[in-house]
This record gives C-alpha cells, sequence and structure tokens, in this order.
C-alpha cells in the first residue's frame, strides 16, 4: 500500500471507476466524480491509499477529515479491480488506513455503506465497525436511500484484523 498524492488522483479515479463499474448501481454518484474531485479532497485534508501487486495498482481507498468530538476520518470509495479480489487484500486495504490514521493521531473512523451492498456492511463488520446512526457523513447521495453509518474507535493497539 502506498500513499497517493495530488498527482494520483487520476490513477485514483481511474481504479475506482474500473473497481466500481459493474459492481455499483449506476445511480451511484461515484460514477459522476472526475479526478479534479479527488484533487479537491486532496485540498480539504483528505488522502488515498492505492494497492499495488507486482508493482501494479490494483485498488484504492480514501479518507477525508470530518467533524466530531475526537479526530475522525471518514473511508470513502474503497474497491479492488475484479483481477486482485478474493486474494485477501481488501482487509490489507483497510488496516493501511487504520495506521495512516493513527500516525496522523486520528482515534476514530467512519464510512457509510450503500444498503443495496450488505456484503460490504458485513465486511466492515468484521474489520470491528458498528452500526452507528449518529454518523454524520461528509456527504450523501441524494439519489439513494441513506446508506448504513458505521464507525470504529481506534484506540493505540495495532489495527484490527479480521478473524
Amino acid at each position: 500500500m502506498t500513499a497517493a498524492t495530488t498527482a494520483d488522483a487520476a490513477l485514483v479515479h481511474a481504479l475506482t471507476q474500473r473497481a466500481w463499474h459493474g459492481t455499483v448501481a449506476a445511480n451511484s454518484s461515484a460514477y459522476l466524480e472526475t479526478a479534479a474531485d479527488i484533487e479537491a479532497l486532496f485540498a480539504r485534508g483528505g488522502g488515498a491509499l492505492v494497492a499495488r501487486v507486482d508493482g501494479v495498482p490494483v485498488g484504492s481507498v480514501r479518507h477525508v477529515p470530518v467533524p466530531h468530538g475526537e479526530p475522525s476520518w471518514e473511508i470513502k470509495r474503497m474497491g479492488l479491480l475484479r483481477e486482485a479480489r478474493g486474494a485477501g487484500l481488501g482487509p490489507l486495504l483497510a488496516a493501511a488506513v487504520e495506521d495512516a490514521a493513527r500516525a496522523a493521531g486520528v482515534g476514530r473512523l467512519q464510512l457509510g455503506v450503500r444498503r443495496d451492498q450488505p456484503r460490504l456492511v458485513a465486511f466492515w463488520a468484521t474489520l470491528g465497525f458498528e452500526a452507528d446512526a449518529s454518523v454524520a457523513l461528509s456527504s450523501h447521495n441524494p439519489l439513494t436511500e441513506p446508506p448504513v453509518t458505521m464507525s470504529r474507535r481506534l484506540g493505540h493497539a495495532a489495527p484490527h484484523r479480521p478473524r
């Protein structure tokens, strides 16, 4: 996993589009997004990580700071290309976000999952995230019903690894 920079915005955009195509419903706001939107995320203090296999980019995840009583990040747009799925990279990508959050002094992560993606809700639950109706997301697609919101406190221990 490598940290992306603003110069990688087009790469992160392309990875998201390829990873989500045919997997996430066509009314997802991700399909309207541009590389400039990702550059703006970096400008707001957010970031991204890129997963690579043998040097080849195969997925990405983003994070953006969100207002909360303790330093918090929202995880956004995690995705792996089809050919990289099933190899255990999803939990590693999530753990890399946790590592980056801890290094930045962030103690809480939150996210939203589309209601038509119950397998993703289960995925995040295996990583220690719990349903949390108090989460205020940084953005929400007005064309879809409100997502399942989840959060996880990090503490100072090593990243949570699924069993």
